[in-house]
């Protein structure tokens, strides 16, 4: 249950805290005093979007905390477990914080978390009914939501919209290929003649380097042989060549040597430099016997050069990078050629995610259609116990059919949606004696109040909600009615948790714990704030519903017939 509501600095609330009870409370007030106001925090708590425009004038920050209690609510504890978010006593406390920056900050039992999760755990918590809800009703596509809620369909919904995405990006990956395929072919003929290109030149590793060398060394043939020549000459065969004054100079050093020992190393230096002047004279005459004259192949390394300078200008890279566009071109071609395979693997992929489908909105259906039994056996009990006697109710299925859909179904197309294969819409006959319409059609103000407040009674039995907020479930019913409805709110509370703001003596009576929310001026401030009546308090604030500003003596009296019969029915509920 929602033990207690602190608000500070929201709107016209400069602070204030509201205990709640169990079973049934009723916040009543004047139009104008705040209940809106006071609404609005609770659904800010409960996950909401909001703004800094709510601050109270002047302040920086306004806080709104809920604390639940969760015993007996295993669910609940389950998922704040998992979650880390946890405490030891069983309580729950959720707080919103709203900045002036615009900002908004999210906490669940002290720890920072998004408002996806606090409205995740809200929803375990809490229904709120806002008084534009009523006009869910008359929204057909609403009514799919309503019947999925009562049935507790929402874990094999989702599985059907995941699987829903699954095909529609599967889909739309193949009817891409498809639709690529003519032209990706087109494409594989300028990939195999660029290829071609590339192979006819047929550029090897490390092969332009060889081929400069080569050309350079070509075209220098006469003048690599005429200074090898030489420098042999030089060297070695000359009359007085290098060789030969070496020997020279060797041998006076010898003779040196010989006088003093100073001169050995010196010696063996020279007799080192001959050794490598004749390796030097054998080496060049070994390169020059290799040198060819050959204008013919240099003019085919010249040509072959050539082509590799044509096709790096045509790639736009040197020849390292020509290898490469020929590996990526290679693989290109290779994915394309292979299209048709990627493309069966994907239609076989595509046909087992519509068989999940298929199988999980099927199954979706009977589960809808079962709970669909169920809820028109209920909704009319119910509705005859606020004064809608002799009602039926019919939830009225449709599959829709598309001969462009990718759904088979017995043989027919139809088509599928994320939520599956159902359209859904409710029928009522609000009268005995007359036929089933469309609901949207025919229901009253009135009846479509109390026919939100069976749905919701019926689903909060469903799902174990355990905390219901009610905002003027009354619209468009009085007297009689509004009795029954108050009735019908109170015997609710009995295992459920009910918070409801009214205009209806009627149904104010009916409540168990009763606020009183009031606008005052302080310091030439105004401010709204939340009083719990006293039992003796109680009488005047429903003769104030009576009454309005003037309350008379016959409005006190009706109150107090109000209050008395309301007891007088709780007492005979508990006693039966």
């Amino acid at each position: 249950m929602l033990r207690r509501v602190y608000i500070k600095n929201y709107a016209l609330v400069e602070e204030g805290e509201i205990e709640f009870q169990p079973g049934l409370n009723i916040i009543t007030g004047e139009t104008g005093a705040g209940k809106s106001i006071l609404l609005g925090a609770i659904g800010t708590l409960l996950g909401e979007r909001t703004s800094a425009t709510m601050l109270r004038a002047g302040e920086a920050k306004a806080i709104i905390e809920g604390h639940f209690s969760i015993r007996g609510l295993p669910w609940v504890k389950r998922y704040l477990r998992e979650r880390e978010l946890d405490s030891p006593d069983e309580e729950l406390i959720i707080r919103r914080e709203i900045l002036a920056s615009g900002r908004s900050r999210a906490f669940i039992n002290d720890t920072p978390v998004t408002l996806d999760e606090v409205e995740t755990v809200a929803n375990l918590l809490v229904d709120l009914h806002g008084q534009h809800e009523h006009q869910s009703l008359l929204r057909v596509a609403e009514h799919l939501h309503f019947l999925d809620a009562y049935g507790q369909l929402q874990e094999l919904r989702e599985q059907v919209q995941r699987q829903h995405h699954e095909v529609e990006s599967l889909r739309q990956e193949w009817q891409s290929l498809k639709k690529q395929e003519e032209s990706f072919h087109e494409k594989a003929d300028y990939l195999k003649f660029q290829i071609e290109e590339i192979n006819k030149v047929d550029p090897q590793p490390g092969e332009e380097e060889e081929l400069l060398a080569e050309e350079k060394r070509l075209a220098h043939s006469h003048d690599l042989l005429e200074n090898c020549a030489r420098l042999a000459n030089i060297l070695y065969e000359q009359e007085g060549s290098a060789t030969d004054l070496l020997g020279q100079a060797i041998q006076i050093l010898n003779h040196l040597q010989q006088l003093d020992g100073y001169f050995e190393p010196l010696n063996r230096d020279l007799e080192t430099a001959l050794i490598a002047i004749e390796e030097v004279v054998k080496s060049c005459q070994s390169y020059a016997s290799k040198i060819e004259i050959n204008p013919e192949r240099l003019e085919e390394v010249r040509a072959r050069l050539a082509e590799f300078t044509r096709l790096k200008k045509k790639y736009a890279t040197d020849m390292d990078g020509v290898l490469q566009r020929r590996g990526e071109l290679q693989k290109e071609l290779a994915r394309i050629e292979f299209l048709d395979e990627e493309i069966a693997g994907l239609e076989e992929k595509l046909h087992q995610a519509i068989d999940r489908y298929r199988e999980a909105a099927v199954a979706l259906s009977e589960r809808r259609r079962a709970a669909a039994v169920k809820l028109e056996q209920e909704i009319p009990t119910i509705l005859h116990e606020i004064g809608m006697g002799g009602s039926q109710f019919k939830v009225q299925f449709a599959v829709e059919d598309d001969p462009q859909s990718w759904l088979e179904l017995g043989g027919r197309r139809v088509r599928a949606f994320a939520t599956g294969i159902d359209r859904v819409e409710f029928f009522i006959s609000a009268n005995p004696g007359q036929p089933l319409r469309p609901l949207q059609k025919v229901a009253s103000g009135g009846e479509i109040s109390r026919i939100m407040l069976a749905l919701k009674k019926a689903i909060a039995h469903s799902v174990q909600i355990p905390v219901l907020i009610f905002d003027e479930i009354d619209i468009g019913i009085s007297g009689r009615v509004a009795e029954a409805v108050g009735r019908k709110l109170r015997e609710l509370a009995e295992t459920h948790q009910v918070i409801c703001i009214t205009h209806l003596p009627q149904i104010a009576s009916a409540g168990q714990t009763h606020f009183l929310v009031e606008k005052i001026q302080t310091n030439d401030q105004t401010q709204t704030i939340v009083r719990r009546l006293a039992e003796e308090e109680r009488e005047w604030a429903i003769a104030r519903l009576l009454g309005g500003e003037t309350i008379t003596e016959a409005h006190l009296s009706s109150a107090r017939e109000l209050l008395q019969a309301q007891k007088k029915a709780s007492a005979s509920v508990s006693s039966s």
